[in-house]
């Protein structure tokens, strides 16, 4: 800032450091925001998450591009993109043999970042099979679970057995 400031006063400038100082730290903000935004676009986190999920035909093409820029910026996003397609691939198919290859791969190692995800799916692997290979879905009754445990918090400490039995046949 000195430096800049003495070269103006050979110069003829007349005002003050101070001034100087707003105006140069003004000059650099500008270009720092300017060269940021010029350079690459913002992507939160939100949005990469939503991609990641969704598969490559859901995605329109400026997200695809986007998507590419994130893996070549950051190689670990290509690697869970790809762990996750494989993963939805098998979900959607109800693939049983892929699924247990990608539980399997992600079981190999510690650092793989869903190892404790497939550790937890693993501890319940009948359940897991029963979901794959039969049209079974207990979807119905978790939903009454919930619709019940809500009722019971609207009605915590204030009603009795009575009253929850009349809400949850009567549906209010």
């Amino acid at each position: 800032m000195k430096k800049i400031f003495h070269t103006i006063q050979t110069q003829g400038y007349q005002g003050t450091l101070s001034a100087v100082s707003t105006l140069v730290i003004k000059i650099r903000k500008e270009r720092k925001y300017s060269l940021q935004r010029n350079s690459q676009k913002r992507i939160n986190r939100r949005q990469l998450g939503s991609w990641i999920w969704k598969s490559n035909e859901e995605l329109s093409v400026d997200e695809q591009s986007h998507l590419i820029q994130c893996f070549e910026m950051y190689p670990p996003v290509k690697f869970l993109y790809d762990n996750i397609q494989v993963y939805r691939k098998a979900i959607e198919a109800r693939d049983w043999d892929m699924f247990l290859s990608w539980l399997r791969e992600q079981l190999s190692s510690r650092e793989n970042a869903f190892y404790h995800y497939a550790f937890r799916l693993r501890s319940d692997l009948q359940a897991v099979k029963n979901a794959f290979l039969t049209p079974y879905s207990n979807g119905l009754l978790e939903g009454q679970i919930n619709r019940l445990k809500t009722i019971k918090r609207m009605t915590y400490g204030r009603a009795g057995l009575e009253i929850l039995e009349k809400r949850v046949l009567y549906r209010l």
